[in-house]
C-alpha cells in the first residue's frame, strides 16, 4: 500500500475521534503477526443494511491500511444453510467493494496454517462455521490464532443497564458489575460464552461487544464504544519498590511516558504502589504536603484499551480514598481524570486533581503538586 493511501485512510479515522491514537495502533497492529490483529465474530443480524454497509466500509478501510482481520460467520447460528448464505452474501458484498476475501470453512484441512498464510499475504479471511460444535469450534480458533481482540458484532453495540451503556464488565465480579435479571437471554448467553473462553490460561484476548457502526472506534481508540468483557488484572500492592523487577518496571514506565526516568527514581521511598503482575501498568504514590500524592499512573501502550487502568484505579482508590495528582494540559487522559476526580484546578502548566481531600487540604495540595520536581530526565 502506498504511503499516500495510508495517510489518507489515517486522516479519515479522525472521525472516530483520535488521529494520533489511530496512527499509533495502525503501526502497532502492522508490527504484529497479521492473523492476531482481530477475530471479528459476526451476528447474522449485522448482515442487513444499514449495518452491513457500515461493516463493508470499515473492512475497506482496514484493507487499505494493510490490516487483515479474520471474520467468522456461524459461531452464533446452528442453521447450516443460513450460515452458508450469510457467508456467500458477505463475500460478494466485499468483492463489490474491492475487498477480496478468502472464504474457508472451519472444517477445512489445515485451517489455521491457511488462515495465517492468507493474513500474512494481506488478505481478509472469511470463515464459515457450519459445525458450531465441531472440533474447530470458537474456543479452538481463539486458542490457535491467539487474536489480540475478539469482537462480537451485534446490533445492540454493547450491554446496557437502564439507559447507560457499560463500557467494561469484570468477569471476576460479574454480580457486582451487572444486574443479571435485566439482561436479555442473548446477553446472558454471550457472557457465558466469553466466561468459557477466558478459562484457558493461554488465552489473553480481550472480548468486546460492538456494533459495525463503531468498529473503528473499538480498534483505533482506547475509549472504544462497545462493552469490553475480561477478567480483572492481577494487581500487586507494595509498600516499597525493593522487591520489584526494576528493569521491567523502568521499561514499563518509560515506554508509557516516552521519557527516561532520572537514575534515582526507582531507589526512592514510596508511600504505596499498585503494579500489574506482568508490569503492563501501575500506580506509584509518594507523600507530598503530608498527603498521598499519585506520582505515576500508567498503562503500557500495547495494553491500553484492555481495562487495566480501571483495575489499577479501583485497587488504589479502595486502599487510598484520599489523594491528589497532576497532569500536563495536553494529556489525553484528562477527560478520564475529570470523570474520576472530586475537583480540579489549573496551576501553571499543570492540571491538579484531587479526590477525597478535606477542603482545608486542597490549597496546599495544589501548590505542592504544581511545584513538585519532575521525575524524568530533561528532553
Amino acid at each position: 500500500m502506498s504511503k499516500t493511501i495510508r495517510n489518507t485512510v489515517l486522516r479519515s479515522l479522525s472521525a472516530v475521534g483520535a488521529t494520533r491514537e489511530a496512527q499509533y495502533y495502525a503501526e502497532l497492529f502492522a508490527a504484529q503477526d497479521a492473523e492476531r490483529f482481530a477475530l471479528i465474530v459476526i451476528d447474522p443480524r449485522c448482515l442487513k443494511n444499514p449495518l452491513l454497509e457500515s461493516l463493508i466500509s470499515n473492512l475497506r478501510i482496514l484493507s487499505d491500511l494493510g490490516l487483515s482481520p479474520v471474520l467468522l460467520v456461524g459461531a452464533l447460528d446452528d442453521d447450516r444453510t443460513s450460515v452458508k448464505f450469510q457467508a456467500q452474501r458477505l463475500a460478494k458484498d466485499m468483492e463489490q467493494a474491492s475487498v477480496k476475501p478468502v472464504k474457508l470453512n472451519t472444517a477445512s484441512y489445515q485451517l489455521i496454517p491457511e488462515v495465517r498464510q492468507k493474513a500474512r499475504q494481506g488478505l481478509i479471511t472469511l470463515l464459515e462455521m457450519t459445525e458450531r460444535r465441531g472440533s474447530m469450534n470458537l474456543m479452538k480458533i481463539v486458542s490457535e490464532l491467539k487474536p489480540n481482540k475478539v469482537i462480537f458484532l451485534q446490533p445492540s453495540g454493547g450491554i446496557r443497564q437502564g439507559d447507560r451503556r457499560l463500557s467494561y464488565v469484570n468477569l471476576d465480579r460479574i454480580n457486582e458489575s451487572l444486574d443479571l435479571d435485566r439482561l436479555t437471554v442473548g446477553q446472558l448467553r454471550f457472557i457465558a460464552l466469553v466466561k468459557d473462553l477466558v478459562t484457558e490460561k493461554a488465552n489473553q484476548a480481550v472480548y468486546i461487544i460492538a456494533s459495525p457502526l463503531n468498529l473503528l472506534a473499538e480498534l483505533f481508540t482506547t475509549k472504544g464504544s462497545g462493552t469490553m468483557l475480561r477478567r480483572g488484572a492481577n494487581i500487586k500492592r507494595v509498600e516499597s519498590l525493593v522487591k520489584l523487577k526494576k528493569a521491567e518496571l523502568k521499561r514499563s514506565i518509560e515506554d508509557s511516558f516516552g521519557r527516561a526516568l532520572k537514575p534515582d527514581f526507582l531507589k526512592s521511598d514510596i508511600h504505596r504502589g499498585f503494579i500489574e503482575s506482568d508490569y503492563r501498568g501501575g500506580a506509584i504514590f509518594t507523600q507530598l504536603a503530608g498527603l498521598p500524592y499519585l506520582s505515576k499512573f500508567w498503562v503500557t501502550k500495547p495494553a491500553q484499551g484492555e481495562g487495566i487502568a480501571r483495575d489499577i484505579w479501583d485497587a488504589m482508590c479502595t486502599d487510598i480514598p484520599a489523594f491528589f495528582w497532576r497532569s500536563r494540559m495536553s494529556n489525553p487522559f484528562n477527560d478520564w481524570y475529570m470523570q474520576s476526580c472530586d475537583g480540579m484546578q489549573i496551576s501553571g502548566d499543570w492540571r491538579v486533581f484531587w479526590r477525597g481531600l478535606e477542603a482545608a487540604e486542597i490549597p496546599g495540595a495544589i501548590v505542592a503538586a504544581a511545584a513538585a520536581d519532575d521525575d524524568f530526565q530533561a528532553r
